[in-house]
């Protein structure tokens, strides 16, 4: 009974060390798909290309949207109003923007390529960044029914870190499958010793059992002669 209790524990042990694992690689593969999502859609802004898909950081595209606004790269439809005839600035500004673009993009890659041997400080760095992410979202947008997709997309990769950091904390406190794995093969192997030695004991008293009866008869004929 105590056997099977403890088989149950290893298994549970086993079964939520697996879920805790997927929560923390689903934190980790947003944080790199929200990164080549930014990529797309920066090059799509880049190439004129009227298209956005959804994962991207905000803050990397909007800079690379000022860089192509303020240096007159957009259709010329874009530019009336008070644009018209308006002076723009030199095309240098759009790669200082692009540069700014890349260190972000470079921050985000290092803490999804340092948080691959469950460090969970780098996973936290994340977690800020894209939160101050989309708080500048908020804050520069508003809300915008025609955005609540992305708003939703935002908050969920928010929500996926945050449960990524805490099945870290969780995975930190598990005992190692191995440990797991060795107690369960130790238990296994007391379990068979100790079944091993009471079978012998058992043989043993049933080999003595038949000399002791025939020294008490030879001990009870002496006492009759």
């Amino acid at each position: 009974m105590s056997q099977n209790i403890k088989n149950i524990n290893t298994t549970s042990q086993i079964n939520e060390r697996a879920l805790l694992e997927r929560k923390f690689e689903t934190a980790r593969g947003n944080i790199l798909l929200v990164i080549v999502m930014t990529i797309v859609n920066v090059l799509l802004l880049v190439l004129n290309a009227n298209t956005y898909f959804l994962f991207s950081a905000y803050i990397p595209f909007i800079l690379a949207d000022c860089g192509m606004y303020f240096c007159g790269l957009y259709p010329e439809e874009i530019y009336t109003g008070e644009m018209a005839g308006v002076e723009f600035l030199p095309k240098a500004f759009l790669v200082i923007m692009l540069v700014i673009v890349a260190v972000i993009l470079a921050l985000y890659f290092l803490s999804w390529l340092l948080s691959k041997k469950q460090k969970k400080g780098w996973l936290v760095f994340a977690l800020i960044f894209f939160t101050l992410d989309t708080l500048a979202m908020f804050g520069l947008n508003g809300f915008v029914a025609d955005s609540i997709i992305d708003y939703a997309i935002h908050i969920w990769v928010i929500v996926s870190l945050v449960s990524g950091i805490s099945a870290l904390s969780k995975l930190k406190k598990l005992p190692a499958v191995e440990e797991v794995a060795a107690e369960e093969i130790s238990t296994e192997v007391v379990s068979e010793t100790t079944e091993v030695t009471a079978e012998s004991n058992n043989e043993a008293a049933n080999e003595t059992e038949p000399e002791a009866a025939i020294e008490a008869e030879a001990t009870e004929e002496k006492e009759e002669n």
